[in-house]
């Protein structure tokens, strides 16, 4: 009851991961959540050391929100979480930003349709695996031969992103009818992907095109955040985006 209260609200894909992190957290530390003490804390910490910086930092801190929930509420008397701090993990973006011609290779060397413009949509809008999986055609809007899409990302925060003109006619091929709640990007059978599919799709195209294993969707997004944020052309003017200006895919 207390860990449902507290994932109240949360976008999925935090609720999934942090519910997890929960678990584990409980079921190292052996105790009930009244019992935790700084130690408990400080062992969960020491049994992460082989994690990624940024999952030990999240794993951390989904203990740290549980314990402060919890005694905000007077489930607990004492937040034995407020004594324990989290190393800043180091930046490691510029490691998972692929080059452009190993995007060209992952893209052009899938041949299923469907999959092709679910990569071409990552790429090119910048879209989470998350974003690129919930996208329906009531968010699509046409700008001329282009278009645009609303996106309702991270903390419920609605951004628009533009679609080129040659992706956006690619999408409208591969669902004529555009019904509102019909998926922009079917998977081959029809379905909407759901956000482990997508994951899939982008690892099996990397492992195709001979990119070294551990690349997701956020590779691609960072790949596009990067040329967006040096050029400076985002939301310029209605119709221009940072995708105009990436090379065709």
């Amino acid at each position: 009851m207390l860990i449902r209260a507290w994932l109240h609200g949360r976008p999925a894909n935090t609720v999934a991961a942090y519910r997890n992190d929960a678990a584990r957290f409980l079921a190292h530390a052996g105790k009930p959540l009244a019992e935790i003490e700084l130690a408990d804390l400080q062992a969960w910490d020491s049994s992460l050391a082989a994690d990624r910086a940024t999952s030990r930092v999240r794993r951390l801190s989904a203990a740290k929100s549980l314990l402060a929930f919890a005694h905000g509420l007077g489930a607990i008397s004492t937040d034995p979480g407020k004594a324990l701090r989290l190393a800043k993990p180091t930046a490691t973006t510029a490691e998972r930003i692929l080059a452009e011609a190993d995007v060209q290779r992952m893209i052009g060397a899938e041949q299923n349709p469907n999959r092709k413009a679910l990569l071409r949509l990552l790429y090119l809008c910048g879209l989470r695996a998350s974003e690129a999986a919930a996208l329906c055609w009531r968010d699509m809007t046409p700008v001329g031969k282009a278009g645009e899409a609303k996106i309702l990302g991270k903390g419920a925060k609605l951004r628009t992103v533009g679609v080129p003109a040659a992706l956006w006619r690619d999408l409208v091929a591969l669902t004529p009818t555009r019904q509102p709640n019909a998926p922009v990007v079917p998977s081959p059978a029809g379905r909407a992907f759901d956000r482990q599919a997508v994951h899939r799709v982008v690892r099996a195209a990397a492992k195709r095109a001979g990119i070294k294993a551990g690349v997701s969707p956020h590779w691609l997004r960072h790949s596009h955040a990067s040329l967006a944020t040096t050029t400076g052309y985002l939301h310029a003017r209605r119709g221009d985006h940072a995708a105009n200006y990436l090379p065709e895919v």
